[in-house]
């Protein structure tokens, strides 16, 4: 098998993706396995690592063989020293979570926060192709944000950088996975979601307990369920209008699992990401909000290929 082959895992709350990736950014093979972390991490990690050595092997593929490993988490990661510094919704805080893929993998793997490996992999691969600014925002579980500035992943002085879903809109609202309140993940994710519309019209939603189950709701017409995830996308443009306020940049690709709703959320986010924002950019109609290419891969993808040299 020519070319050089890579590694890709993007650990999510509820799956892992484990992958095989070319050179181009082509999947070889892939798998998904449960996020189960309840007998241990340590256990977790040998659970992953197991997976990927069947993969491996059924391509004839040998470690050896892998330029490179990338792993992908849902929280803050500190790539230096292969720690989960915190993640409130799975993992907790500074959890040396690399420390144990190595030691499994007997070889070096680079750890990178999942939605800034999602940002990379459209940048190379996707709909971030020969666009050298742009922000990509994953919608799922929460709200994660990779930030491209010249053609990096930005991270900031406390590598913190896009954490748009813990943007406080709401003063005293309601109380985030994080511990503070009225963050925009508690309003615009499919968690936030599917919390609301229990509280507005639980009859409706019977057995269902999904997000999607609202959107199916509002595609058949149901008027609560198109009014809800309208004020769900209107607080999700505003909190994106703050962050084009401070970074000036005019693309948004949208990324997670929410993305396939284009009508409902990716359309009518430019109008009104415009209404909220500055006059001096937003009088420009300039704003750009496109679907992600590499749907839920572009985590896997990204991490995959995520390296010292791609930050900024």
């Amino acid at each position: 098998m020519k070319g050089k082959k890579y590694v890709g895992i993007d650990i999510g709350g509820t799956k892992v993706n484990i992958g095989v990736i070319d050179e181009n950014g082509t999947i070889i093979t892939s798998k998904k396995i449960r996020t189960d972390i309840s007998n241990s991490i340590e256990r977790f990690v040998k659970a992953v690592c197991e997976e990927l050595s069947e993969l491996l092997l059924n391509e004839q593929l040998r470690l050896e063989d892998i330029e490179q490993i990338g792993i992908g988490i849902p929280g803050t990661a500190n790539r230096e020293q292969g720690v989960i510094e915190y993640s409130s919704n799975l993992f907790g805080s500074n959890i040396p979570i690399g420390k144990y893929f190595e030691e499994r993998l007997e070889r070096k793997i680079a750890l990178v926060q999942d939605s800034w490996a999602a940002a990379w992999g459209e940048h190379l691969f996707g709909a971030g192709r020969n666009r050298d600014d742009f922000l990509c925002i994953t919608l799922g579980t929460g709200i994660g944000c990779g930030v491209i500035m010249k053609g990096k992943v930005y991270a900031g002085a406390m590598n913190t950088a896009g954490e748009i879903g813990h943007v406080p809109i709401i003063k005293e609202g309601r109380k985030c996975s994080c511990g503070k309140y009225g963050c925009l993940e508690r309003y615009a994710s499919g968690t936030g979601i599917l919390e609301q519309a229990m509280e507005l019209f639980p009859g409706k939603l019977k057995r269902e307990k999904k997000a999607e189950k609202v959107f199916e709701l509002a595609y058949k017409g149901d008027q609560d369920a198109l009014q809800l995830i309208h004020a769900c996308v209107d607080k999700l443009a505003y909190g994106l209008a703050i962050i084009v306020n401070i970074l000036s940049i005019d693309t948004i690709v949208i990324s997670g699992g929410l993305c396939v709703h284009e009508e409902l959320i990716i359309k009518p986010l430019p109008e009104l990401i415009m209404k909220y924002g500055y006059d001096a950019w937003s009088c420009k109609k300039s704003i750009r909000v496109i679907k992600a290419e590499l749907g839920s891969y572009a985590p896997m993808i990204g991490a995959a290929f995520i390296n010292s040299d791609c930050f900024v």
